[in-house]
């Protein structure tokens, strides 16, 4: 679950996603957009493992969040690769439909502490820092989406 904390902005205020790891390199699943009622499919396909120096290499879609300048579903590439033991990256190629646009996402996270991390997201235009706690089966995440609108994010593995 997602909640934008924040008023007047062109996000969905609320959103629900549902994801299930099928196999080890398959995970599907749903967005749920409460404010607009559209559903968006969730897929990731690890076509490569990280190994021998050489990124993973992740195919997939759904919604465009974090973005708030384009809507609908994107599908992308990404290379994603643990930098040292406490930090990662990742740097994707994404195309959005809805406004017919390709984008160049990235990522960094770094670990803080045992249940602490801090990430940075590059949707392609803007960035959007964030912190999560890791409590085990409950992950609450703290977003500042383009770096002004506060937005907390609540994960429940089940």
């Amino acid at each position: 679950m997602r909640n934008i904390l924040a008023e007047d902005t062109n996000r969905e205020n609320l959103g629900f996603s549902l994801t299930n790891l099928l196999t080890p390199k398959l995970q599907v699943g749903l967005e749920y957009g409460a404010d607009s009622d559209e559903w968006f499919p969730q897929i990731n396909y690890r076509l490569r493992n990280a190994e021998n120096g050489w990124p993973a290499i992740i195919l997939g879609t759904s919604s465009a969040w974090p973005s708030g300048e384009v809507d609908g579903s994107a599908f992308w590439i990404s290379a994603a690769k643990l930098l040292n033991p406490r930090s990662s990256g990742s740097i994707s190629i994404s195309y959005t439909p809805d406004d017919d646009s390709w984008k160049t996402p990235g990522s960094f996270n770094y670990v803080l502490s045992k249940t602490m991390e801090g990430s940075l997201i590059w949707d392609g235009e803007n960035l959007h820092p964030l912190v999560t706690w890791r409590g085990g089966r409950i992950n609450l995440s703290f977003i500042l989406l383009g770096g002004e609108d506060p937005t907390i994010s609540t994960t429940v593995a089940f």
